[in-house]
């Protein structure tokens, strides 16, 4: 019966294409591993720094951070890494008020050619 075997034939062609689309998946391998404050966290108390942990050491120079909060974009300085696969940075203005921030990255790693961007929120919460 030829309807059945066109049937087949695009039913295996579809298993194939579903196979092939669930290898390639739809998100890029990331080095970030996680940070200090972490993503998702509330905190009691304003953080002093940034921290962002990498699986393998940042280049400092090609890489950035910046923090977003309710009062725009705040002030960062002292950019560097502690030698522990890592970028650091300080919050000028160590009282930043309550509300969620937003914590965007940019950074090329190891001997990576690439560059990885991405980026995480926190919330301060203060008892004041």
């Amino acid at each position: 019966m030829p309807g059945r075997r066109n049937f087949r034939s695009l039913l295996a062609i579809a298993a194939i294409a579903v196979t092939l689309i669930s290898c390639v998946g739809s998100s890029e391998p990331t080095p970030f591993l996680g940070a200090e404050p972490a993503a998702d966290s509330v905190l009691n108390r304003a953080p002093r720094n940034l921290r962002l942990y990498f699986n393998a050491l940042p280049d400092v120079p090609n890489s950035r951070i910046s923090l977003t909060g309710p009062g725009g974009n705040y002030d960062l300085r002292g950019f560097h890494t502690m030698g522990a696969d890592d970028l650091m940075i300080e919050i000028t203005n160590p009282s930043i008020p309550d509300g969620d921030y937003v914590v965007q990255w940019t950074a090329v790693v190891a001997e990576d050619p690439a560059v990885y961007e991405g980026s995480y929120s926190f919330t301060v919460v203060t008892d004041r």
